[in-house]
């Protein structure tokens, strides 16, 4: 019997148009609610409908990408490992780099210098009259599932199929920089990204990751309402 022929090479093109085209959807539906927003909001919009209209838009939104990214993911038995346990002592180890992360990271934001001109999502949300918890799912909650699924879940590991391991972590780190669309943030948005893809890649699962960015962004959301 002749031996079976061997399986055909995937290209490259084809194993990252997917995610990438995902991604540009993402950065779409981002601006579409940008937009949507700012045509409805005006300074006489009750606190209470403004919050409602963020339910149903931004959560609901957020609710819906992050099914559809579950099922890129799920679909691709390779990046379905991100669900697995880490390995042994790699979750303390992950929590050691990045709370000293954290603390860099906080550091050296605190210290940017701002005319005033720029206001952060989430004094935003503060000065619309937001409680709180709806701040915590929007800023903390939904970016630690949706963006670590994202980026160094379904992007990072078809990354890892055709780039080395450090460009392919540099790479996912500058596409969720660039997602933030922050010119003043960029450089500490990529190292926030490139850690987590470290911390993703050492531990051989996500939850490292989605939990260090879930603590993150809740810790700057008490921060601002000052909670904390």
């Amino acid at each position: 019997m002749a031996d079976a022929p061997p399986p055909a090479a995937v290209a490259p093109a084809d194993v990252l148009r997917p995610a990438l085209l995902l991604w540009l959807a993402i950065q779409a539906a981002h601006g579409l609610y940008g937009q949507v927003m700012a045509f409805l909001w005006t300074p006489s919009t009750a606190a209470s409908a403004y919050v409602l209209l963020h339910v149903l838009l931004y959560e609901v939104g957020y609710l819906a990408l992050c099914v559809v990214v579950v099922r890129f993911v799920w679909r691709d038995a390779e990046a379905r490992r991100v669900f697995a346990r880490p390995r042994p002592r790699m979750v303390e180890l992950c929590l050691l780099v990045g709370v000293a992360m954290a603390l860099l990271l906080w550091a050296w934001e605190s210290r940017i210098p701002s005319d005033g001109s720029a206001t952060s999502p989430i004094a935003a949300e503060r000065d619309a009259g937001w409680p709180w918890w709806v701040s915590l799912l929007a800023s903390a909650v939904a970016p630690a599932l949706v963006e670590e699924w994202m980026y160094r879940g379904l992007l990072l590991t078809r990354f890892l199929r055709v780039l080395s391991p450090g460009l392919a972590i540099a790479v996912q780190a500058m596409l969720f920089s660039a997602m933030h669309a922050d010119v003043v943030m960029l450089l500490p948005h990529f190292v926030f990204g490139f850690t987590a893809g470290v911390l993703r890649v050492a531990a051989g699962a996500l939850w490292p990751a989605m939990l260090l960015h879930l603590l993150w962004n809740a810790h700057l959301v008490l921060r601002e309402y000052a909670l904390l």
